[in-house]
């Protein structure tokens, strides 16, 4: 039994080692969500590049992290899928500006609400290990749910500007949650230290 829990405490341990790539990502979507407000006149058209480049990016996170963490993470498999998809989406979003601009409120919501869900299920794996703060984890990831129903529901009826804001508050929210679920990884790897 003793042996049975010190090879998981080991496991945990290298499960939660890379907990900075969710703080970076975090800071990442946070950033270009106040970036969007800073500059809303900017074109539509670069904000949907700006938009399959995140996108990306999140996707070679996912795929990083859940690569480095073959068999020690719970849900890799469906980290690594969403990993891959957001790539696949990233790529095709940066190479086709004009799929990307046409189409990007409902690529938008969809990957909000992808979010939204992974966020959640973090959020549960947490509370089902007893871990404080999981609550929070929950909570952003249902507020993400709630902005993705949003955006999927009325998707051209706010038009550009409203797309912009809705884009930037969407990014914030992203960028809390996923630095929050990090946070408490980083604090789970200083105690299993």
């Amino acid at each position: 039994m003793e042996n049975t829990l010190s090879s998981w405490i080991e496991k945990s341990k290298q499960a939660i080692k890379h907990w900075w790539l969710l703080l970076l990502l975090g800071i990442a979507l946070f950033v270009l969500g106040i970036i969007v407000f800073m500059y809303p006149a900017e074109s539509y058209l670069s904000l949907s590049v700006v938009f399959g480049i995140v996108i990306l990016l999140s996707g070679i996170f996912e795929i990083i992290l859940s690569s480095a963490n073959k068999h020690y993470i719970t849900g890799r498999g469906w980290m690594l899928a969403g990993g891959i998809i957001e790539t696949l989406l990233g790529l095709i979003l940066t190479c086709n500006v004009a799929l990307s601009a046409l189409t990007m409120p409902i690529f938008l919501g969809f990957w909000l609400m992808f979010r939204a869900f992974a966020t959640i299920g973090w959020g549960g794996d947490m509370s089902s290990l007893k871990i404080p703060g999981a609550v929070w984890t929950i909570i952003s990831g249902v507020l993400l749910l709630l902005l993705s129903f949003w955006t999927l529901l009325q998707p051209l009826a706010f038009g550009t500007s409203m797309v912009v804001v809705w884009v930037g508050v969407s990014l914030l929210f992203a960028g809390i949650s996923t630095v929050l679920f990090s946070l408490q990884l980083k604090n789970i790897h200083r105690y299993i230290q």
